[in-house]
């Protein structure tokens, strides 16, 4: 047996369960992403990373870097999204 914490999703539950607010802020870095506003959203992204790795016990995550991947694979889904809100509304 080991002490390694386990991560969140092995008990059915995902990122946004486990880092309050994570969600609303994955939101606005994709819609920053879709105005242009790389440098904004490259700052959300580091803070987002930041709230990953603050909650590693329950994340399963502890280093920035991973965690700056994982926000960015999540922001460019939410940019997706956007997107096609946009182009549906048009």
């Amino acid at each position: 047996m080991t002490d390694e914490p386990r991560a969140a999703w092995a008990d059915g539950k995902t990122l946004y369960d486990v880092v309050p607010a994570l969600g609303d802020v994955i939101e606005i870095i994709g819609r920053d992403l879709v105005l242009g506003e790389y440098p904004l959203a490259r700052a959300t992204a580091e803070m987002a990373a930041a709230m990953i790795v603050e909650q590693r016990e329950t994340t399963g995550i502890g280093d920035e870097g991973t965690a700056l991947l994982v926000v960015r694979a999540l922001a460019e889904s939410a940019a997706a999204t956007e997107r096609a809100i946009d182009a549906s509304d048009s």
